[in-house]
C-alpha cells in the first residue's frame, strides 16, 4: 500500500488530549470515540465534543467511532441513532466506524448487526466501516455481506495479516506521545477524499480534449521567452536559421512541430557549402 498516515485514536480514557503534541509528534489524522452502546446520553463520550473541537482548531482530520455492545439488531439500530445524534450533521473526514469486539457479543448475529448499523450510517450520507481485531475479522465478521464496508483491523504486531481489503491498522496500545499513552494508527486510504461530497462527473471526451489543447497552446504562445535564452533566439533569427511562424511570431515557449524543424536544418543545410554542392549533385 503506497498510502500510509499515521493516526492515533482517542476517548474519555485518554483524558484532555493535548492536540498540539499530536501534531508535533506527526500525528495526520484522529478517530475519535463519540460514546458507547445504545442511545443513552449517559453513555456519550465525555471527551467527544471537546475533542472534535480541539481537533477542527488543530486542523488535524477526524473520524468517529462507537464502540458496540449491540446483542441484536434492534439494539444496532438504536447504537447507529446515538452515532447519529451525536454527529449532529457533520460528516467527519476519516468517516465513521462501528467498534464490534466486546465479549459479550460473540455469540451474537454480528453480521446482521454490523448491517444495520452501517446501512444507517450509509442513509444519513456516512462513510462508514468497521473495527475489530483481526481474528473476529476472520471469523465472526468474515461475510460476503461485510465485503462492502471498509475494515479497521487491530492486530498488535510487526504487520498486518489480515488478508481482505482494508484501510486503517490499529498497530500499537502503547504508543507514546510526550508522555502519553494513545492507539497508534496507520491509514492507508486517501479518506478527506472518500468522504468528500464532490462528486467527479467530468468526462474527457475528444471535443473537450482539443478544446482545452488549443487553449494551452495559444497561452504557451503567448509567453515571453526565459532570459537565459534570450541571446540565442536573436542569434538563429539573425542567421536567418529559426524565423517562427508564417506571421513572423517566434513562439519561444510554443511547441517545435516537424515541419518547423525540417524548415530549421534545411536554413543550416543552405548556409554550409558543402553541404550545398552535395544537395546540388
Amino acid at each position: 500500500m503506497a498510502l500510509k498516515k499515521f493516526g492515533v485514536d482517542i476517548s474519555e480514557w485518554n483524558g484532555a488530549v493535548d492536540f498540539g503534541a499530536l501534531k508535533r509528534a506527526g500525528v495526520q489524522f484522529v478517530i475519535i470515540r463519540c460514546g458507547f452502546g445504545s442511545d443513552s446520553h449517559d453513555q456519550d463520550d465525555e471527551q467527544f465534543f471537546e475533542n472534535v473541537r480541539k481537533a477542527e482548531a488543530a486542523g488535524i482530520p477526524w473520524g468517529a467511532f462507537l464502540y458496540s455492545y449491540a446483542l441484536d439488531t434492534d439494539m444496532a439500530r438504536s447504537e447507529a441513532q446515538h452515532m447519529l445524534r451525536l454527529l449532529a450533521g457533520r460528516k467527519p473526514a476519516y468517516g465513521v466506524w462501528y467498534d464490534v469486539e466486546d465479549d459479550l457479543q460473540a455469540g451474537a448475529d454480528l453480521v446482521s448487526i454490523c448491517e444495520v448499523f452501517c446501512k444507517a450510517m450509509e442513509a444519513a450520507g456516512l462513510y462508514v466501516g468497521i473495527y475489530s481485531m483481526v481474528v473476529w475479522l476472520e471469523t465472526k465478521l468474515d461475510s460476503p455481506r461485510l465485503d462492502k464496508y471498509d475494515k479497521w483491523v487491530a492486530q498488535v504486531y510487526d504487520v498486518c495479516e489480515y488478508k481482505k481489503p482494508y484501510g486503517i491498522w490499529q498497530y500499537s496500545h502503547t504508543g507514546v506521545i510526550e508522555g502519553k499513552e494513545f492507539d497508534m494508527n496507520y491509514a492507508y486510504k486517501n479518506y478527506p477524499a472518500l468522504t468528500s461530497n464532490k462528486k467527479e462527473d467530468y468526462e474527457m471526451t475528444d471535443e473537450k480534449f482539443a478544446e482545452l489543447m488549443e487553449r494551452y497552446l495559444k497561452r504557451q504562445a503567448q509567453k515571453p521567452a526565459s532570459k537565459w535564452a534570450e541571446g540565442n533566439i536573436e542569434k538563429v533569427k539573425a542567421a536567418k536559421v529559426m524565423l517562427g511562424d508564417a506571421n513572423g511570431n517566434f513562439r519561444p515557449q510554443s511547441f517545435i512541430p516537424r515541419q518547423e524543424v525540417a524548415t530549421a536544418l534545411a536554413n543550416i543545410l543552405d548556409k554550409l557549402p558543402e553541404a550545398k554542392a552535395a544537395g546540388e549533385e
